[in-house]
């Protein structure tokens, strides 16, 4: 997602995720529908709003669930780049995923009745736009 953008300048683009699919064009459509929709966005859907927000929600209130959740989400997207970046983009990497994933599991819960589908959708769009840069414009 904003992922790919904040370290598309920093670092050799070989490493991001969607980079399979660079200059694949149309042909890379479906495997790249498959990467966006189900391979990244649905399973981390599913563990960070599906299973761990609604585990610490229970035990610690929504608010405070919701926090710790958006910070594993970030932080474990900025440790994929520990060993790539210098630690002031990390932070910036994992405070702005971590902030997708505060938004992402308060829509869910609180505007979507508990339904990770909003959240899903709104993954996966972001995973296409940055899997259709590499395939067409790069």
């Amino acid at each position: 997602m904003p992922n790919s953008a904040l370290v598309y300048f920093y670092i050799d683009s070989s490493l991001l995720a969607p980079n399979q699919f660079a200059g694949l064009g149309f042909a890379a459509v479906i495997p790249a529908l498959f990467y966006a929709i189900f391979q990244t966005a649905l399973s981390e859907e599913l563990l960070f709003r599906g299973f761990l927000l609604k585990r610490l929600a229970k035990s610690f209130g929504f608010h405070v669930g919701n926090i710790i959740q958006s910070i594993v989400f970030g932080s474990i997207h900025g440790a994929m780049l520990w060993s790539v970046l210098p630690v002031q983009i990390i932070l910036l990497v994992v405070g702005c995923t971590g902030i997708a994933g505060y938004v992402m599991g308060w829509m869910n819960e609180r505007l979507a009745g508990g339904s990770i589908v909003a959240s899903w959708t709104i993954h996966a769009i972001g995973n296409l736009l940055a899997a259709g840069f590499f395939m067409f414009l790069y």
